[in-house]
């Protein structure tokens, strides 16, 4: 019988496969070319042979995550079907994954817990919209050079495990509860997350009695025992050294999901060639690729000093210009470091991701990144905080939630930008007024 697919085909006459990148059981990716925005995607396609109920399955995925926009869940960007075949569209991704990370010997436990801080907010934000994953190990993780990414929401929303009927979900990570046909909740996703925990933490050394504390937890017999995926991340979060994202409609202390709480509508999978217009912001963003074909992708640039500043002066502490610039009064930190990255380019946009660390050992307590951007580019979208654009000249200021910065630890925030040719990176940062790379 002939392959299903073989490089050079198209697919909705659209999408060109060029090479297999994985093979699971049911399925293979592709890295292929979107022929009509020019950027490079991956194409999931089944295997020869695969059962009929494998098309619906693949359906509901693309569904899945493509109701979900948060910055640790793989983006969908389509679905179709090629004669009988169908395939899902994703973001192509840079990286590898957590099986492939753990099967390199063991890491070390502040790496371990801020990879699982993420896959636990992302299932917060899933929970949130009612959806179990119901397949979280370290094969449906893939760590990439801005994040831990959630892979593969296939068995999401499939009927209840039966006894004697086929487990759904990897057999060691299964929750007990799935094995006797109770079905699914959010608490299944979190056994299975304590599971990934534990097997990322072995071997490691000087692990926080709270990090230990949570992977026991979410490993309770008991559903009702274990904790919340928000939970979760807040713990993980801050044992790692940074804060994660509170989830969009979820109240402080919630976020617990049964099949009886309806689920929020999702809105349909969009493919834009255009940066989408300004929205007000959202504490969940939206997510592009990170890798486009033909365009110049990851740039990224470190800097590191800021080592004394200004003291403060209380007449400027009531206005805000629009620029943090040397010639303020206010206290800048005792040392930091901003890195700069494009994750991916499109027909006069692009997206980008901006980091900041604070290297000193005291706390930054609230902070406003000013830079200027050297080809005119003008930023249509902002998450993670707010922004005020001159010009060429920006300033990024704190949301609520993240405007602290432990020692050593670090905030980040993403944008959707607009550009018409060049699309240099900037080369000076200030942060509270005092030079942050240079």
């Amino acid at each position: 019988m002939p392959e299903i697919v073989a490089p050079g085909d198209r697919l909705g006459d659209r999408y060109r496969l060029e090479r297999p990148l994985g093979t699971g059981g049911m399925a293979t990716v592709w890295r292929a070319v979107d022929l009509v925005l020019d950027r490079a995607v991956a194409v999931k396609v089944p295997k020869e042979g695969w059962p009929e109920e494998y098309t619906r399955r693949l359906r509901q995925e693309a569904k899945a995550a493509a109701g979900l926009n948060h910055p640790s869940i793989t983006g969908v960007y389509d679905y179709g079907e090629q004669g009988s075949v169908p395939y899902v569209v994703m973001e192509l991704l840079e990286g590898e994954s957590l099986a492939a990370r753990l099967s390199r010997g063991p890491m070390p436990w502040r790496e371990a817990a801020g990879i699982c801080a993420r896959v636990a907010d992302a299932l917060s934000a899933a929970h949130a919209a009612g959806i179990v994953h119901r397949d979280i190990k370290p094969a449906n993780v893939f760590l990439t050079p801005v994040g831990a990414k959630v892979l593969d929401f296939g068995i999401a929303f499939t009927g209840p495990s039966t006894p004697g009927g086929p487990l759904l979900g990897t057999p060691a990570y299964v929750a007990p509860e799935l094995v006797a046909g109770t079905p699914p909740t959010s608490a299944a996703d979190i056994y299975s997350l304590g599971v990934m925990l534990e097997k990322s933490l072995a071997g490691a050394s000087a692990i926080p009695a709270q990090v230990a504390a949570l992977s026991r937890d979410c490993r309770h017999e008991d559903p009702e025992a274990r904790p919340t995926a928000r939970e979760a991340a807040r713990v993980l979060a801050g044992a790692a050294g940074f804060q994660a994202a509170p989830t969009r409609g979820v109240p402080a202390g919630e976020g617990r999901w049964t099949p009886d709480v309806p689920r929020d509508g999702h809105q349909p999978t969009r493919v834009l060639d255009e940066p989408p217009p300004p929205a007000a912001p959202l504490p969940v963003p939206v997510r592009k690729p990170l890798v486009v074909a033909g365009a110049a992708v990851g740039a990224v640039v470190l800097a590191g000093v800021l080592l004394s500043a200004l003291a403060p002066d209380s007449s400027h502490e009531t206005a805000a210009p629009p620029l943090a610039s040397p010639a303020r009064t206010e206290p800048a930190a005792s040392a930091c470091s901003v890195s700069y990255q494009v994750d991916g380019t499109w027909p006069q946009g692009f997206q980008a991701t901006v980091r900041i660390t604070n290297l000193g050992d005291g706390e930054i307590e609230g902070w406003r990144l000013g830079f200027e951007f050297p080809d005119g580019q003008a930023i249509t979208q902002l998450w993670n905080g707010s922004q005020v654009q001159d010009g060429s000249s920006v300033t990024v200021t704190a949301a609520d939630w993240n405007r602290s910065i432990p020692p050593h630890g670090t905030a980040e925030f993403g944008f959707l930008g607009r550009q018409d040719g060049a699309n240099g990176v900037p080369g000076r940062f200030t942060l509270n007024g005092g030079t942050c790379g240079g």
